[in-house]
C-alpha cells in the first residue's frame, strides 16, 4: 500500500474516532463540542488531500473550495474551545457572526474558479498540488487556511498567557484548573501552525499537504488522547458548570485589573496600610489560609476589601502574589507541626492537609522553595536537635 495514502486514511480514522469520543457523551459540555469540531475540521483538510491523491477531485473539484470553507474555521473554533477551558463560556449573539468571515472568503474563489473556462477548470484540477505547475489560486488555496487561523491563534494565546500570569494573583491550588493543559495545547497550536509555514516556504506544497500535514495532525492527535484522561477533559455538563465556577474569581480579577490599575485606582498609603492590617489578622489570628479552598474572592468576602484592591495590597505592601502569601502562612503552620513532637503520629501529608494544602505536589513544591529543603529532611533536622 502507498504509504502516503496510508498516512493520510490513519489520520482522517484517528480524527473520527477522537471527534465521536467527545460529541457523543451523555449530558454533553459546549467544551466538548467545541474540541470535537476543531478535530472534524483539521480533518477535513486531510479528506480532502486523500481524495485529491487518489483522483477523487477530477469528479468533483468543488471539493477543493469546501474543504477551505471549514479550514478556514479552525481558527474561531480553536478560540471559542480556548474561551471555554478558561471558564468563558460561549454565548451567542449578533457579533459572533463575524466569526464567519473566514468561511466566507472561499467562496470569492470558488466563484472564481466556476468562471474560469472549462479547459481552464480542467488544468487547474488536473495539476493541483503540482509544484510544476503552481499558481495563486493553487497557493490560495492551500496557505488560506493557516493564514486565516493565525491571528485568530495569536490573539487567543495572548488571552490565555494573562490568565496563566494572572493565576496566581488569585489562586493557593491551581492543580484544578487544568490551567497547564490550556497553556500546553495554545503553545502546541502555535508550534504546529509555525512549523507548517516553514514547511510551506521549505517544501513544495504537495509534501506539505500530503506528509507534512497528517504527520502535525498526528501529533495534535495523540497530545489530545494522552490529555484527555490525565486532565480528564470529557465533562459532562454538570461538570462544566462547577469547572467554570472555579475560574470565576480569575475572571473576576482579570476584568477588575482592566477597569482599575494600579496607578489609577485612588487607594491611598493610608488606605493600603489599613487594609493590610485586615489582612494580616486575618491570616495570623483567624488563620484563613486553613481554608484548602482559598482564592482571591473569597478573601476579600472575608476582609470586606474589593477583590483587586487585595492583589494590589499583597503586591505592593508585601511584595509578593497572592499565591506566594497564602501559602507562606500555610508553609509557617506546617514547620510547627513537623517540629511538635506530639504531632509524629501524623504523617508529613497529613499534616500538610492540617495546614491548608490540598496537593502533595504543591506542598513539597512550596515548602522546598521557602525553607530549602523537602519537608521530610526539615522533621529530620527537628527530630536529630
Amino acid at each position: 500500500m502507498d504509504w502516503i495514502l496510508f498516512l493520510n486514511a490513519f489520520t482522517i480514522v484517528n480524527k473520527l474516532v477522537l471527534f465521536s469520543l467527545f460529541w457523543f457523551k451523555k449530558n454533553n459540555s459546549a467544551s466538548n463540542r467545541f474540541l470535537s469540531v476543531l478535530i472534524l475540521f483539521s480533518a477535513i483538510p486531510v479528506l480532502s488531500n486523500y481524495i485529491i491523491y487518489t483522483g477523487g477531485v477530477k469528479n468533483f473539484p468543488h471539493l477543493i473550495f469546501i474543504y477551505q470553507i471549514f479550514g478556514n474555521m479552525v481558527g474561531p473554533v480553536f478560540y471559542f474551545y480556548c474561551m471555554e477551558m478558561i471558564g468563558r463560556p460561549f454565548v451567542f449573539n449578533k457579533n459572533k457572526l463575524l466569526h464567519l468571515i473566514p468561511a466566507v472568503f472561499p467562496v470569492i474563489f470558488w466563484i472564481d474558479f466556476l468562471l474560469l473556462s472549462e479547459p481552464e477548470k480542467h488544468s487547474f484540477v488536473i495539476h493541483y498540488l503540482d509544484p510544476d505547475f503552481l499558481n495563486w489560486r493553487m497557493l490560495v488555496a492551500s496557505v488560506t487556511p493557516p493564514l486565516f487561523a493565525l491571528p485568530y491563534f495569536i490573539y487567543t494565546s495572548q488571552i490565555v498567557f494573562k490568565y496563566v500570569a494572572s493565576v496566581k494573583e488569585v489562586y493557593t491550588n491551581v492543580e484544578k484548573l487544568k490551567i497547564n493543559y490550556i497553556k500546553q495545547f495554545v503553545g502546541l497550536m502555535l508550534a504546529e501552525l509555525f512549523t507548517l509555514f516553514v514547511c510551506y516556504i521549505v517544501f513544495p506544497i504537495e509534501d506539505v499537504e500530503m506528509i507534512w500535514l497528517p504527520i502535525l495532525n498526528n501529533i495534535y492527535y495523540f497530545y489530545i488522547i494522552y490529555k484527555a484522561y490525565n486532565y480528564a477533559l470529557i465533562f459532562s455538563e454538570e461538570d462544566y458548570r462547577k469547572y467554570q465556577q472555579l475560574y470565576q474569581p480569575l475572571n473576576d480579577f482579570v476584568r477588575a485589573e482592566k477597569k482599575d490599575k494600579y496607578a489609577s485606582s485612588g487607594l491611598s498609603q493610608e488606605k493600603i496600610a489599613m487594609y493590610a492590617v485586615i489582612l494580616q489578622k486575618g491570616f495570623n489570628e483567624e488563620k484563613w489560609y486553613l481554608d484548602p479552598e482559598l482564592n482571591l474572592k473569597t478573601v476579600s468576602v472575608k476582609a470586606e476589601i474589593p477583590i483587586h484592591y487585595i492583589s494590589q495590597i499583597i503586591n505592593q505592601k508585601f511584595e509578593k502574589n497572592f499565591f506566594d502569601y497564602v501559602n507562606s502562612y500555610r508553609v509557617e503552620e506546617l514547620k510547627l507541626k513537623l517540629a511538635d513532637l506530639s504531632q509524629n503520629k501524623f504523617t508529613i501529608e497529613g499534616l500538610a492537609y492540617m495546614s491548608g494544602f490540598n496537593s502533595k505536589a504543591a506542598f513539597q513544591r512550596v515548602f522546598k522553595k521557602n525553607i530549602g529543603m523537602s519537608p521530610r529532611e526539615y522533621r529530620k533536622t527537628c527530630m536529630d536537635n
